[in-house]
């Protein structure tokens, strides 16, 4: 129904026969085609703008969660500059930083986002991705912490 570059990849949102339902694909994954002459038409109330709602990326979730992110002032004009997300509002703090708040309907991408900045990103809320980067950071720390 929609092929998509979305953060620098390719995504197919397509109709699933395996699944019967809407799915999203990774065109670099597929290994073969095979050619059925049949034709489909899309639904005509398939919206990529709807289907993304939410999103952080390409990933929807059924949950509402407002994320708060306060960034530091090494990274914070860089935050400013860019549209992250269509929800996104932000405030300057303290110490020229700047918190970014955002309106999501699942945590994965947002987490692998967060974790990408290290130190100079502090997730406020919600507690579940607080809770997910701490344990992200322990695993990472044991990781490192192992003698070969």
């Amino acid at each position: 129904y929609h092929l998509a570059n979305i953060n620098g990849e390719w995504f197919l949102f397509a109709h699933c026969h395996l699944r019967n339902d809407l799915r999203t694909f990774v065109p670099s994954r597929i290994q073969a085609i095979q050619e059925t002459g049949e034709t489909f038409e899309r639904p005509k109330q398939f919206s990529i703008d709807d289907r993304l709602q939410g999103s952080f990326g390409v990933l929807s979730g059924k949950e509402n969660f407002k994320v708060v992110i306060r960034f530091s002032h090494l990274i914070a004009d860089y935050i400013r500059e860019k549209t992250w997300h269509p929800s996104q509002k932000l405030n300057s703090i303290p110490d020229d930083g700047v918190e970014l708040t955002l309106s999501l309907s699942s945590l994965i991408e947002i987490h692998r986002w967060v974790l990408g900045w290290g130190e100079q990103a502090t997730v406020i809320e919600p507690q579940a991705l607080k809770d997910r980067i701490l344990k992200s950071a322990e695993e990472i720390l044991a990781t490192y912490s192992i003698s070969s």
